[in-house]
C-alpha cells in the first residue's frame, strides 16, 4: 500500500464518520453519536499506527513537494472549517434576533464538521498530488 492509497482509505473512513455524525445530528441521540465517533476514531488511530509501522518512520519521506501539498491541504481545510463555523454562528445569531428565542446547535454538529474538514484535507492533498487538473501523478 502506498501513502496516497492510505490517504484515500483514510478519507473514505472520515467521510463515513462524518455521515454517521450528521445522521446523529437529526436523530438527537448523543450517546450513540459518542459511541460511533469513538469507533471511527479507534479505526483511524489503528490506521495511523499501521502506516507508521508499514512506512518505517526511521526513514521518513523527504519529498518536499508532498510536504508542501500537505501544508496547502491542511491550510485550505482549516480556512474552510473556520468559514463554515462563522456562517453557522452568524445564521444562529440572526435566527435568535429574528425569532427572539435562543438558537441551539446539536452537539454532534462539531464532530461532523471536524470529520468533514479532515476528509476535505485528504481530498485536497490527493488532488494536489495528482497535479490537479493536469492529471499527472506524484505517487510514492
Amino acid at each position: 500500500m502506498t501513502f496516497n492509497r492510505y490517504i484515500a482509505f483514510r478519507m473514505v473512513l472520515e467521510i463515513v464518520g462524518a455521515i454517521s455524525c450528521a445522521v446523529l445530528v437529526f436523530v438527537k441521540n448523543d450517546l450513540a453519536g459518542f459511541l460511533v465517533t469513538g469507533v471511527i476514531a479507534l479505526l483511524w488511530i489503528v490506521g495511523e499506527i499501521v502506516v507508521i509501522t508499514m512506512f518505517n518512520r526511521s526513514n521518513p519521506r523527504t519529498d518536499e513537494l508532498s510536504d508542501r501539498h500537505q501544508y496547502a491541504a491542511v491550510r485550505f481545510s482549516f480556512m474552510t472549517l473556520v468559514g463554515a463555523l462563522t456562517i453557522i454562528g452568524f445564521a444562529g445569531m440572526i435566527s435568535s434576533l429574528a425569532m427572539h428565542a435562543p438558537w441551539q446547535v446539536s452537539p454532534m454538529l462539531l464532530p461532523t464538521l471536524a470529520m468533514l474538514a479532515l476528509s476535505l484535507s485528504d481530498a485536497r492533498y490527493l488532488w494536489l498530488e495528482s497535479d490537479g487538473l493536469h492529471g499527472g501523478d506524484d505517487e510514492d
